[in-house]
């Protein structure tokens, strides 16, 4: 953790949330380390179903159930939430932000949403709902649908392939962020999108920033993963600014 400041306010610290497919630590902590320099420090949480905590079972990131997906996103919102208060609570820090990327942008807005204290809110490269990348995005073309069907055939439910898609839909619907209450400081909210991201089209940044009067969408050139390599400092200046329009406030300790 970075050291508090010497004027007796806590330093700032932000949670980070995973993205799909980013298991282990490397990616988010490059990102995170440099802001040490800016008496930023950040915690990254390892969520369900990946890394050490990915089942036995389980290859890669290719979850086996759509009740993973769902579990994976209550379990990290519920956890990050717990680690937010740690961080106000027992280890006094002044200024906090959720960060993530992709889904962990998602599950960031969500914990942002929900934390009953201001928090920076920081989705990056994400989506309003994983319905956008799950049913609409290149993500569709990974999903096993006939796999689905076949299971809703032997619990004699015969559906059609669209028809499954549109039972995923409503299922995911669950996941639409723009139907969550507005974070306390809307101002506090930064979006990062691309350009040109294959994964998360443009209309559904706008939809959850319209959602949330006051805050803002910064765009980078790029695509999913390119706009993120590529543009490493524009996400950082987001975090700094984020927790920059935040209050200090006192210890609670």
């Amino acid at each position: 953790m970075c050291p508090a400041p010497e004027d007796g306010l806590c330093g700032s610290s932000r949670r980070y949330c995973h993205g799909t497919g980013d298991h282990t630590f490397e990616r988010r902590l490059r990102l995170g380390g440099p802001l040490l320099k800016e008496n930023i420090a950040t915690m990254v949480l390892e969520s369900p179903f990946y890394g050490q905590r990915r089942p036995l079972l389980q290859r890669g990131a290719k979850l086996l159930c759509v009740s993973d997906l769902l579990l994976l996103g209550r379990a990290t919102i519920e956890e990050a939430r717990c680690l937010l208060h740690w961080l106000e609570w027992e280890a006094g820090f002044g200024k906090m932000g959720v960060c993530g990327l992709s889904m962990g942008g998602v599950h960031a807005a969500m914990v942002g949403s929900l934390h009953p204290t201001p928090v920076a809110t920081l989705p990056f490269l994400s989506p309003h709902s994983a319905v956008v990348a799950f049913c609409e995005g290149i993500l569709r073309h990974g999903t096993a649908w006939e796999a689905l069907r076949e299971e809703l055939a032997a619990k004699k439910v015969a559906m059609t392939l669209e028809e499954v898609r549109e039972r995923m839909r409503n299922v995911l619907s669950l996941t639409d962020v723009t139907r969550f209450p507005i974070p306390k400081i809307p101002n506090a909210v930064i979006f990062v999108a691309a350009t040109d991201d294959g994964y998360i089209p443009k209309h559904s940044v706008l939809e959850l920033q319209k959602a949330w009067p006051g805050s803002e969408v910064r765009w980078v050139t790029g695509g999913h993963v390119s706009s993120f390599l590529l543009h490493n400092g524009e996400f950082r200046r987001a975090i700094v600014d984020g927790l920059n329009r935040l209050p200090w406030k006192e210890s609670p300790q």
